[in-house]
């Protein structure tokens, strides 16, 4: 029994449609599912999301920094303390945005080291190119410069949530590391995608 062309041509056109449609749906649920990232300064990219890899009480954020240009670069994060068993990133915060449009601003401040005493060196992330580096920030790490108090402590109600990351060269410069002021650090200011998130 012969195979009439016609139906040999149809076969082929559904064929390539739904190979086709399935590789659109599922390069979209890639990007989808993946971080949202705010724009490019200097090619570097910031994003925010809500981290649920752990079932805690307190709520705590995803915070990525992206290398998307295709040069090296150094970033400081902030400071370490005890020769880099203490790293606090202290040069990333948080806009949180309510329903009527008040901002409020949440700096990084761990109060368990609220008092250092002893060596303080940069908190100092090499970024290749088109890498990316990931933290977790939860909630009681913040501290707002306005009510004075440490924890991000939402109301019920409808937020909007952005990080920022002011980037410079060595601040501490201790006397055996000379150096470090001459390496490639990334300087400027990033901000982040914004979150939605209701409480």
């Amino acid at each position: 029994m012969k195979t009439h062309k016609p139906v040999v041509i149809s076969a082929i056109c559904i064929c390539l449609f739904l190979n086709f449609f399935l590789s659109s749906v599922s390069s979209r649920g890639q990007s989808l599912g993946g971080p949202q990232w705010g724009a490019t300064i200097d090619r570097l990219q910031m994003s925010v999301s809500i981290d649920d890899s752990r079932k805690t009480d307190v709520p705590a954020f995803q915070v990525a920094l992206r290398n998307a240009g295709e040069e090296d670069v150094i970033l400081n994060l902030g400071i370490m303390l005890a020769n880099g068993k203490v790293e606090l990133p202290t040069r990333i915060s948080f806009n949180v945005t309510d329903s009527t449009g008040k901002i409020r601003r949440f700096d990084f401040s761990d109060p368990r080291h609220g008092v250092v005493a002893g060596r303080v060196d940069d908190y100092i992330v090499p970024l290749r190119a088109n890498s990316i580096y990931t933290l977790i920030i939860r909630s009681d790490q913040l501290w707002s410069p306005d009510s004075k108090d440490y924890g991000l402590k939402l109301a019920p109600g409808r937020y909007q949530i952005t990080t920022q990351f002011e980037g410079s060269g060595a601040k501490a410069i201790n006397i055996d590391m000379p150096g470090i002021k001459l390496m490639n650090f990334w300087s400027g200011k990033l901000q982040s995608n914004t979150i939605a998130i209701e409480r």
